[in-house]
């Protein structure tokens, strides 16, 4: 049996994958607590999280480090800068925030705000577009993509009478009929882009949102129809963008490479027709390393930030060039990217089920006990075996051989318990026999095959019940099997010596985790660690800051979490800005049309007609009245 390694920060460090997942935002400090790295300065989540409770800030809270948002955007559009420099590219990079990726006002009005780049704002709904238009005082450059009637073009034009620049991307030839009629009534002169459909796929999740089969964009034959109409209306000179989308979360540079590559020779065949396009959106798709793999599986990337800017910037240059035409800006609406890692869901673990390891430390005698019944008495045979092999296995008959009779007679077991021909005390007993032997397979799990080795690791996952739900807090693990970093925020000096799978508090057995981050890969399983006598266990989940707000579903009527902005200083001090207390019960049953007022006078009136006393009534009703106003997660 191989020794196991000293344990410490910098083997916390690598068993969790800290320094392949964080893109440096994130890091263990020598105390063993996770922290937050911004401005040269750290701060402690561990020690934020008691600080928060001590405010009445309950787990669980998604903090949100706007700072961070500043970091990401900076080397994007640092990566893109340097390689613009480098090409002697005469055009610019513009950063398109696509704000369905996080809607929150905090996270679009820093971006609004920001100077240090030039910015401009994806928006898909009439909705969206407002959002923009009330959130700042600065004009924006706007670009509306998504289907759009009437009203949706004409909410867009107006953006014209703010002083905005609002580009509309045409998705149908409808929606031109609409432009022609709203600028006429409205006289005014647009800003036109459209959206073109590729043959191009890129590998991922995502994938169905490229090719020739995709929801959005214009087939060859409609936008040779479109140029048609724009030259026939005397509007060929409003086009300005050409936009492609090849999907979300591209793992793969090479796929990246073969949709801008298709994207400039629709540039090129329309330059010769005289359509002379000024800027280039190659919409999102830029990855984040969820895993820290550096693979080309849906939740990673084979490729670098300067290694993306280089091939988009180097590929449409060579193309412009070939053609001797004059490049255009390059805009790109990498949301996710700019946005996922400036949250983190702090929770606590709230119970736990130790199957199978709960009595590690008990003695041995029950494998010399008798029993009447003789598939128990076999059972004991097959684990005085397993013991034997361990303990010689020259002598003994393999591990390997063993081991299908000993679950073979489990599963005997189980079936007879079925049948009615098991006694509950018997079974019991074949339950702490199995348990033994998982225990002692696992710690030698070198003398197993690979696939005897993950069955019993199987049967030693703790179950972990944490404070949050799932389907609101991280609803793209349910319905896209997403890969989030999570590990605790505290005690990483420790060696983590449970395999945990967590669970959420939701009812629904889809409320669990059963892919993470750890050394070696992506796993069923999470180390973690025992949980300590009046010691709260706070966990993180990592890199949470795109599309999970938004998408967040309220199954069991589980709420949005409290949630709070972490402003760093440069003396390494911080705030806590804009409290955003969770939802109520009563906010929660509001959503739904549920009737408040009418809950409480039916309370009244039950109690009226139970007949109970005054001081009952009383307290009664006000703690019911006091459930309304509390938070829908665990104290």
């Amino acid at each position: 049996m191989s020794k196991q390694k000293k344990w410490n920060v910098a083997t916390a460090k690598q068993h969790y994958r800290v320094n392949n997942w964080s893109a440096g935002h994130f890091d263990i400090n020598s105390k063993g607590n996770a922290v937050v790295k911004i401005q040269n300065s750290e701060l402690d989540l561990h020690a934020l999280s008691n600080t928060l409770k001590n405010q009445g800030i309950t787990l669980p809270t998604l903090v949100r480090f706007p700072q961070i948002l500043q970091q990401s955007l900076n080397n994007l559009c640092a990566a893109f800068e340097q390689v613009i420099q480098t090409y002697n590219y005469a055009g610019e990079f513009v950063a398109a925030y696509p704000i369905k990726v996080n809607q929150q006002a905090t996270v679009i009005q820093h971006f609004q705000q920001q100077t240090e780049w030039p910015m401009a704002f994806e928006v898909g709904s009439k909705a969206e577009l407002i959002a923009c238009y009330g959130t700042t005082h600065q004009p924006l450059s706007i670009i509306c993509n998504g289907y759009k009637d009437e009203s949706y073009i004409r909410l867009a034009l107006l953006g014209h009478f703010l002083g905005h620049q609002v580009t509309i991307v045409l998705e149908s030839l409808t929606e031109y009929k609409f432009v022609v009629k709203q600028c006429t009534q409205l006289n005014i002169k647009v800003h036109l882009g459209m959206r073109v459909r590729l043959s191009s796929i890129a590998k991922g999740n995502w994938q169905n949102t490229g090719g020739e089969y995709s929801k959005f964009g214009l087939s060859s034959n409609e936008v040779l129809s479109l140029i048609s109409d724009l030259k026939e209306n005397n509007a060929i000179d409003s086009m300005k963008m050409l936009h492609f989308h090849m999907g979300s979360q591209i793992p793969r540079l090479k796929d990246i490479q073969s949709g801008v590559t298709e994207a400039m020779h629709y540039f090129t065949e329309l330059s010769k027709i005289g359509v002379k396009l000024e800027q280039l959106n190659i919409g999102g798709g830029l990855a984040v390393d969820y895993e820290g793999g550096t693979s080309d599986r849906y939740f990673s990337m084979d490729y670098s930030l300067q290694d993306y800017a280089d091939t988009i910037i180097n590929t449409v240059k060579k193309s412009c060039d070939r053609h001797s035409l004059s490049v255009p800006d390059i805009f790109s609406e990498n949301g996710r990217a700019m946005t996922a890692y400036h949250a983190v869901l702090l929770t606590n673990v709230i119970d736990v089920e130790l199957k199978n390891i709960d009595s590690k430390n008990e003695n041995e005698e029950f494998l010399e006990s008798e029993f009447l019944n003789e598939s128990l008495n076999k059972l004991i045979r097959l684990a005085n075996k397993i013991k034997s092999s361990l303990q010689c296995p020259k002598n003994s008959e393999s591990i390997n051989e063993i081991y299908p009779k000993f679950e073979k007679a489990i599963e005997d077991i189980a079936q007879q318990f079925l049948c009615g021909e098991f006694a509950l005390a018997d079974k019991a007993m074949a339950e702490k026999i199995s348990s033994y032997c998982y225990r002692e397979l696992l710690d030698v799990k070198d003398y197993l095959d690979e696939e005897k080795k993950l069955a019993v690791q199987e049967k030693l996952v703790a179950k972990y019940f944490c404070n949050f739900s799932l389907f609101q807090s991280t609803p793209d693990i349910w319905g896209l099997q997403q890969i989030f970093p999570i590990m605790p925020v505290h005690r990483l000096h420790e060696r983590p010596e449970v395999k945990v799978r967590i669970y959420d508090l939701t009812c629904d057995s889809d409320g669990r985790i059963d892919r993470y981050v750890q050394n070696g890969g992506i796993k069923p399983y999470l180390s973690l660690h025992e949980l300590q006598p009046h010691q709260e266990y706070v966990l993180g989940i990592f890199l949470v800051g795109a599309y999970q707000e938004i998408l967040g579903d309220m199954h069991n009527l589980f709420g949005d979490t409290n949630a709070v902005n972490i402003v760093m200083n440069e003396d390494g001090s911080h705030q806590i800005c804009d409290e955003e207390p969770g939802d109520t019960v009563a906010e929660i049953l509001s959503y739904l049309h549920i009737d408040t007022g009418r809950m409480r006078q039916l309370w009244l009136e039950r109690l009226t007609q139970q007949d109970v006393a005054a001081e009952v009534k009383k307290f009664v009703l006000e703690d019911l009245e006091s459930s309304l106003r509390a938070n829908s997660y665990l104290a």
